[in-house]
């Protein structure tokens, strides 16, 4: 097997991108089930094979104009390689802004911490939405009816 020689700032790229997209796909595929990749599934974060995807082309052809290899950002993870162009665009709209937020207000956070930062947030909507969907304590929305009697 060779190894790919990168220069350092197409190796810093490729390494953010991975990272972007294996946490967009982590918050995107994860949750909907799209990935059904076991090992992600169990784990609850993107980490399947990264391989080569006809929707990331114009990327390629992109980076090779401007004299680089071109495979700093050729690879995504195996659920999104071969995504149907709806959910490819979205996963990639939200792979886009967690760089956005990293180039800005987390610059010094840990990808895997960025992850837990993002569940816990997560958990914290998940929580509020559950609230509404249950009746409060002693005030059950089903049960026994009075038999409609006006008195």
């Amino acid at each position: 097997m060779t190894s790919r020689d990168y220069s350092e700032y197409e190796r810093q790229r490729a390494e953010m991108h991975e990272v972007n997209w294996r946490l967009a796909a982590t918050l995107v595929n994860i949750r909907s089930r799209y990935c059904r990749y076991r090992f992600c599934r169990r784990a609850q974060c993107c980490s399947g094979p990264m391989q080569p995807s006809e929707h990331q082309k114009g990327m390629v052809r992109a980076q090779k104009e401007i004299g680089l290899s071109g495979t700093a950002c050729a690879d995504l993870p195996m659920c999104m390689a071969n995504a149907p162009p709806e959910l490819y665009n979205h996963v990639r709209g939200i792979s886009e802004r967690i760089a956005e937020q990293r180039r800005k207000d987390l610059k010094e956070c840990e990808p895997w911490k960025l992850l837990e930062l993002v569940r816990q947030d997560l958990r914290r909507q998940h929580r509020e939405l559950a609230s509404h969907l249950t009746s409060p304590a002693r005030q059950p929305t089903s049960g026994a009816d009075t038999g409609g009697e006006d008195r």
